[in-house]
This record gives structure tokens, sequence and C-alpha cells, in this order.
């Protein structure tokens, strides 16, 4: 049976293709275009703008656009003494607790706080410099990244603190330009091809 279905098949095909006539054509002739000449819009050219945001809008944004590493991740009051007494266990936030997706959605979170406290310092710490160096362009942004205080130490200092630790830094950069720069910069830079 297999065998007369395969011979069928075969003899269709090949009665497909002597039906179908073979054209050649020649060198003179173009390929019709099938595409319409109108088909295309032109489209004003937009500028676009970034928004300068503040690190407590990103993190709201982020929070907003990541709600379920939130709910995975959540894992408070998980136990709760009811008004009627007894124990009550929230199943949802003991499943939180111990399932790869509620670790992966609590790493996920702490992150986005090391990034939310990373915002804060640079927002703080760009302002401070741009406003008090006299430094520009990529050595300000080395003695940036060099320098760069933590949050605890913003919030723990004064601005007149601040400003002296500022100055301080910005005596040292000077005196050292060439070793900070050969530490902040690539391995292999002078490599010849």
């Amino acid at each position: 049976m297999v065998r007369i279905s395969f011979l069928v098949l075969l003899l269709a095909g090949l009665c497909f293709t002597v039906d179908r006539s073979v054209v050649a054509h020649s060198r003179n002739s173009m390929p019709q275009d099938t595409t319409k000449k109108g088909d295309t819009l032109r489209l004003d050219t937009v500028q676009l703008k970034g928004i300068n945001s503040t690190a407590k809008d990103k993190f709201d944004q982020k929070k907003s656009e990541y709600k379920s590493i939130y709910f995975w991740g959540d894992t408070k009051d998980m136990v709760t003494l009811p008004h009627q007494g007894g124990l009550a266990v929230n199943l949802n936030k003991l499943y939180n607790k111990f399932s790869r997706k509620g670790r992966h959605s609590r790493r996920l979170q702490r992150q986005f706080e090391r990034e939310y406290e990373a915002d804060l310092v640079r927002e703080e710490w760009f302002a401070l410099t741009k406003e008090y160096t006299v430094l520009s362009g990529d050595s300000l942004t080395k003695f940036r990244m060099y320098y760069q205080p933590t949050l605890k130490w913003l919030r723990g200092k004064d601005n007149y603190e601040k400003i002296a630790y500022i100055q301080h830094c910005l005596k040292c950069y000077l005196d050292s330009v060439e070793l900070i720069h050969s530490r902040l910069s690539l391995p292999g830079g002078d490599v010849k091809p």
C-alpha cells in the first residue's frame, strides 16, 4: 500500500512538472517591480529629550514595572496572630521564602536597592564636584570615580565637611594625576599591532 501511494505521488509530481512551461527570460527583459511607488510615508524628524529624573523616580518606576518581583520576594508578616486567637500562616509567603523564584526575586530587589543608593550618591556627588572643582571633561569623570564617597558618609556629614573633603581630594588628585589615570585605565593600553 505504501509503495502504491509513493508511486502515485511520484507520478503526480512528474505530471505537474511536465505541464508547467519553462519560460526563459531574455537578457533585455527586466523583472517586474511588484512594489507600489507611493507605499512609503515620509515622517517628520523628531527630537528626543532625556528626562532628568531623580533617583527616587527611577526607583519608583522600577517598582511599578517589576511588581511581580516584589510579590514573589515578599516574606514579611508570614505568621500572624488573628484576633480570634490561634496562629495564621500565609502559605504564599511561606512558599516565597523557600522557592527559587522567591530567592531570585529578593536578590533582584537588593540589586535595585544598590542601584538606588548609587543613584542617590551620584546625584549629590556630581552636583558638589561640578560646583567646587575646577576640573572638566575626562579629568572630572575620573576624579568623581576615584574619590566617590559612600551614601552613609554623605548622609552623615554636613555641607562644610563635604566641601572640605572635595578640596582635600582635589589637592591629592592634582598631585598624582598620572598615577590615578593609570589606575583607572584599562590594562594593555600600549599594545602595538
